[in-house]
């Protein structure tokens, strides 16, 4: 796929993203839709579609995506009732601090991705990245050291995998 079939693809799931989150379809919701995830693809086209960064669209590309998704749910509900049995713990055995985190994934966007689904799941937050590590802020530590080597970081490390059929 092309950059500019990619980019075309891009708008549209963004488009569409947008009417589902509007829960509304209008002309004024159509227009206003139409001109953000235009700029949000011109904005980020550099990012997405530069040679290192783009991968090849294949079925088995889109199934590894849906999986990383069915396995980031999973990890954002386990996550809320891990928080949830924290907080309403008489003796709220919370251990905070910083951990670090080696950094698998070679793709900038994908370590962007993993970094943001990491702060998407209920009593982690990442503070800082770059290539070699992820600096992670948990209420237990514990807890943040098992995501190395987790199935969410499998999933993005599956994803960016590159195996010839």
């Amino acid at each position: 796929m092309n950059k500019k079939y990619g980019a075309i693809l891009f708008f549209i799931l963004i488009f569409i993203f947008w009417f589902v989150l509007s829960f509304e379809i209008s002309i004024t919701i159509a227009v206003i839709g139409f001109l953000v995830s235009s700029m949000v693809v011109f904005f980020n086209y550099d990012l997405i579609f530069n040679s290192q960064e783009i991968t090849k669209l294949t079925i088995r590309t889109i199934v590894r995506f849906f999986v990383l998704i069915f396995i980031l749910v999973i990890n954002i509900i386990k996550s809320n009732i891990e928080v949830a049995k924290i907080v309403l713990s008489k003796k709220m055995p919370i251990d905070p601090g910083f951990v670090k985190i080696k950094q698998k994934l070679k793709k900038e966007l994908n370590q962007a991705l993993f970094a943001n689904a990491i702060t998407l799941t209920p009593g982690t937050l990442t503070v800082d990245m770059n290539h070699e590590e992820i600096v992670v802020h948990g209420l237990v530590k514990e807890k943040v050291k098992h995501l190395e080597g987790s199935s969410l970081e499998k999933a993005f490390l599956d994803l960016e995998e590159k195996k010839h059929d």
